[in-house]
Order: C-alpha cells, then sequence, then structure tokens
C-alpha cells in the first residue's frame, strides 16, 4: 500500500459517518501497519480498533503481539496485556 493509500485510509477513519465506516477503517489502518512491521504503531491501531468497538481476529491480535513484544519496554507490554484483557471481555460479553 502507497502513503497516498495509507493517508486515505485515515482520512476515512477521521471522516467516518457511521460506525460501520469507522471500524472498517481502523481495521483497514490495523493491517496496513502489521503489514509494514511497524511495533509501537500497530499496538496504537490496535489501541484504536478496540476502542471504537472492533473485535479484532485472532490472527491481527498475535500477529500485533509479535511485533510489540520485539520491543523492550514494559509499559509497551503492559498495554499489550490491557488490551488482551479489554478484548476477552469485549468477547465475553458478545458471547452472553
Amino acid at each position: 500500500m502507497t502513503r497516498d493509500a495509507a493517508k486515505k485510509l485515515k482520512e476515512a477513519f477521521a471522516g467516518a459517518q457511521d460506525v460501520a465506516q469507522r471500524k472498517a477503517a481502523a481495521v483497514a489502518l490495523l493491517r496496513h501497519s502489521l503489514d509494514l512491521g511497524h511495533r509501537r504503531l500497530s499496538l496504537k491501531r490496535l489501541e484504536t480498533a478496540i476502542r471504537c468497538g472492533v473485535a479484532p481476529d485472532d490472527e491481527d491480535l498475535h500477529r500485533c503481539a509479535d511485533l510489540v513484544l520485539k520491543v523492550s519496554d514494559p509499559c509497551i507490554h503492559a498495554r499489550l496485556a490491557q488490551l488482551s484483557r479489554r478484548l476477552a471481555a469485549m468477547r465475553c460479553s458478545a458471547a452472553s
């Protein structure tokens, strides 16, 4: 994906008119960051997606975790753990 395409994704996220568009843009931005191997940005995109109500699939979550765990920063690891717990809670409440 080119920089222009990534910029358009960011604009789509910012200008989303409804929840479905916002979720789709958040997932697209997350996958773009994962594909490029951005460690910290992937975590930020995962946080944004979860905040928007997206329950990322396991593959995206594991790819993000693999990247984030390569960063030697315990604060980053703590953020990942917190997101994992939040995602687990979202999945539990959706199953109820």
